[in-house]
């Protein structure tokens, strides 16, 4: 990944003529835990906007913007990303609205085969076999799922051209290496993660049955 350091205008000047790619790494919120984080994520996503305003300002103006899971474009890709991602979806309108296109970055069959090998999995399938059969076709469509992102990326990013991508953050795309991608980490980054965690952890535990000791011994009488 490239940073761009403190020195301004005159470092971003290595970057002319070369096709510029804005990575920001998504958190993922279940939607249970939304209330209790949301003061948390609101700043996070704050930061994210100033560090693509900055970007743009030294770098050049977003021009195509990438979402994982979005299979359509324009209007309709916005649509579908304002019930999948709000929080992403008003950033993307904000960049929409000035500059940038919401292209198709997914393609749809193969996000469909994605959730059908999901559901397999998550039957407990009995056969070892079969089992496999799921886990290896659920990973060979991840795999091309991530070489279609790249790939679609690659078509659409002209020559001097400026995209972000907003993608989960183990992804797995490969990039041509005549893209140089900026890395886009909020300070909250770490701190919106590890607070996930936990209440993911604390409600779990909250959830848990309760464990009752055996009374039947402090109930026996003593017999002489």
């Amino acid at each position: 990944m490239t940073t761009l350091g403190s020195t301004g205008k005159a470092e971003a000047q290595q970057f002319d003529r070369k096709r510029k790619l804005f990575l920001v790494p998504l958190v993922s919120i279940p939607p249970q835990l939304e209330e209790q984080i949301s003061e948390l994520a609101d700043t996070h996503w704050g930061q994210i906007r100033e560090q693509l305003q900055n970007l743009e300002k030294s770098l050049g103006t977003i021009r195509h913007v990438f979402h994982e899971l979005i299979h359509d474009e324009g209007e309709a890709g916005a649509q579908l990303l304002s019930q999948i991602a709000p929080r992403s979806a008003s950033l993307v309108k904000e960049i929409t609205d000035s500059s940038g296109y919401l292209e198709q970055t997914e393609d749809q069959d193969l996000l469909f085969e994605l959730s059908d090998w999901q559901r397999c999995l998550s039957m407990g399938l009995v056969s070892q076999k079969v089992s496999a059969l799921a886990s290896e076709s659920y990973q060979a469509a991840m795999n091309d799922r991530y070489v279609h992102i790249g790939a679609k990326i690659d078509e659409i990013l002209e020559e001097d051209g400026v995209a972000a991508l907003f993608i989960s953050e183990d992804h797995r795309v490969q990039f041509p290496s005549d893209i140089q991608v900026f890395y886009v980490s909020p300070p909250t980054q770490n701190q919106l993660k590890q607070s996930v965690v936990d209440l993911i952890q604390k409600s779990f535990e909250e959830n848990q049955p309760e464990v009752h000791e055996d009374s039947s011994s402090s109930n026996e009488k003593e017999v002489e």
